[in-house]
């Protein structure tokens, strides 16, 4: 009995140790200086700048996703506030919009992205 529980537990601190490595992707770099996310194998960053609301999606590899036929809709939650903005392809992998965001930049947000293959959805916490 007690060597057919050796190799088992064995399997399982090596799948633990080392299937956890395999699997850890590292940090998530922005390449717009705005706040990232990971969903369903894509990455999101938000960016919000003054009125100006952008976000860029790629593949788990980094890689631009072309977001023509998509759309977004960002939920900011800001200091008990919540503001809807809806964004609109602009070009390759960004969707963007407009809205009088205060604080917009500290918000909390919750992003979903419909029209591609797979629907995104990600909380994306504040920058604080």
């Amino acid at each position: 009995m007690k060597m057919m529980m050796k190799p088992s537990i064995l399997t399982l601190v090596c799948l633990f140790a080392f299937g956890s490595v395999a699997l850890a992707d590292g940090t998530l770099t922005p390449k717009h200086g705005g706040r990232m996310a990971e969903t369903e194998g894509s990455r999101l960053e938000l960016v919000v700048t003054g009125d100006t609301i952008d976000l860029y999606v790629t593949d788990h590899g980094d890689k631009p996703v072309v977001v023509a036929k998509a759309s977004a809709k960002v939920v900011l939650l800001n200091q008990g506030q919540k503001m809807e903005v809806t964004l609109q392809p602009v070009t390759g992998n960004q969707l963007s919009g407009t809205a009088k965001v205060s604080g917009g930049e500290h918000a909390t947000a919750v992003v979903t992205v419909e029209g591609l293959p797979k629907r995104l959805s990600a909380r994306i916490p504040d920058h604080r």
